[in-house]
């Protein structure tokens, strides 16, 4: 693994100009106005998005688990911290405060005119990476800000989700600016089980996305809290908010950028979800890292070869993009999200063959951690190493009927 300085990685990756992004063309955000991608993914609209099914991974259990690991997003509710705040978290804060002040959460702040020392931005940035772990994250990078990766504009959809109701609107768009003072992004990876994902396609691989974005609610909500604690300003960046999170994380030293449009980290590949802090606190920023990714997913290509939509590039890489929910400037493999998520709207469900295909999609046990070395120091090698994973047959779904009898969870403790 080498480390690069933000100049090096810059003149790998970056080409021309790097406009800031407009949330509203997040294809998430789209749903809720882009009449064309509604009216092709209809079945996305089903009640709970999921449909109980005859066949093993789709049972009410899957499902309910599925639901149950996300249902700690509510937190987000909380989060007030962002720019130009949603109407309903502003709804749920003002109601917080007007109910019984007996009801109301504790809300520390250190006296008057008392920060944290400063002096030692290393020591800061040591003692936070450690808090963030401790409040569940499992890899943490610090970057500073770079306001390239700002959307432009915040985007609030409102009315329906699905096409033909005459109440959709367009939704609400509005000018995002960071204040200057923040100058650092915290950046913070969540695992997501390598015991449930291989169980794709069902709700059980679901499971495990869901569970990752229950806890970056967690822990955001509680590492944003314990900056303001030292006497410092933070904005909670859960999931994708107020910034891209691939790019940051990317400059934060967690890992590369792969063909499947992922952040690839050296501990578990694509297996993450990312959340963030931004925050006025003096930090020692980390420095990107490279460690082969590039040059194994030109030669890999399996997770283009195997995405049931086709919405992965099989070519090479390029700044331009595919859809108007890429952004441009940067070199890399434009997935086509439209696609994608029409994929997700046919199985009432999301996807994650990109991700349990992967072949850095793997438990880091010696064997693996080996085959990992080998693709960063004998790159010449890596047609060998695709083979390799193919007949050992690793990124094959297993069946979903062996799931309860076999499932170990990673937090599991034998009685």
């Amino acid at each position: 693994m080498k480390k690069l300085t933000l100049d090096e990685w810059e003149a790998k990756n970056i080409v021309g100009q790097v406009k800031r992004f407009d949330q509203k063309f997040f294809i998430s955000n789209r749903f809720s106005w882009d009449h064309e991608l509604m009216e092709t993914s209809k079945d996305a609209t089903h009640i709970g998005f999921g449909k109980i099914r005859p066949k093993p991974g789709y049972s009410i259990d899957e499902l309910a688990l599925h639901w149950a690991s996300r249902r700690g997003t509510v937190l987000e509710l909380l989060n007030n911290s962002k720019p130009n705040p949603t109407g309903v978290v502003t709804a749920v804060d003002a109601a917080i405060r007007s109910s019984n002040p007996r009801l109301q959460p504790v809300d520390f702040k250190p006296p008057q005119g008392v920060k944290a020392d400063t002096s030692d931005p290393k020591r800061l940035s040591r003692n936070l990476k450690k808090v963030a772990r401790y409040f569940g994250a499992d890899l943490v990078g610090i970057c500073r800000l770079d306001r390239r990766w700002v959307y432009s504009s915040t985007y609030e959809g409102e009315g329906t989700y699905h096409a033909g109701d005459s109440g959709t609107k367009a939704g609400t768009s509005t000018p995002l600016e960071v204040p200057p003072e923040f100058q650092y992004a915290i950046v913070m990876c969540f695992e997501e089980e390598y015991s449930m994902l291989k169980f794709f396609p069902s709700y059980i691989d679901n499971a495990a996305a869901s569970m990752g974005y229950s806890r970056m609610a967690f822990s955001n909500l509680c590492l944003s809290n314990y900056v303001r604690n030292l006497g410092f300003q933070a904005i909670d960046c859960t999931t994708n908010g107020v910034a891209m999170n691939v790019p940051i994380a990317i400059q934060a030293g967690l890992g590369e950028l792969g063909r499947n449009g992922l952040l690839i980290t050296p501990e578990f590949g694509p297996r993450v979800r990312i959340s963030k802090v931004l925050t006025d606190m003096p930090l020692d920023a980390d420095t990107p890292i490279e460690f082969g990714v590039t040059d194994f997913c030109n030669v890999c290509k399996k997770c283009a070869v195997v995405c049931p939509s086709q919405a992965i590039h099989a070519g090479e890489r390029t700044p331009e993009p595919r859809t108007v929910s890429n952004s441009d400037g940067v070199l890399k493999w434009p997935v086509n999200p439209e696609t994608c998520r029409r994929y997700w709207a046919r199985m009432s469900k999301s996807c994650t063959v990109c991700i349990a295909s992967c072949p850095y999609n793997k438990p880091s046990t010696y064997f693996h951690r080996f085959v990992r070395w080998c693709t960063d120091h004998m790159r010449w090698a890596n047609p060998l190493f695709v083979k390799l994973d193919d007949l050992l047959g690793y990124g094959k779904p297993q069946n979903p009927a062996n799931f309860w009898e076999e499932w170990q969870p990673k937090r599991h403790v034998k009685s």
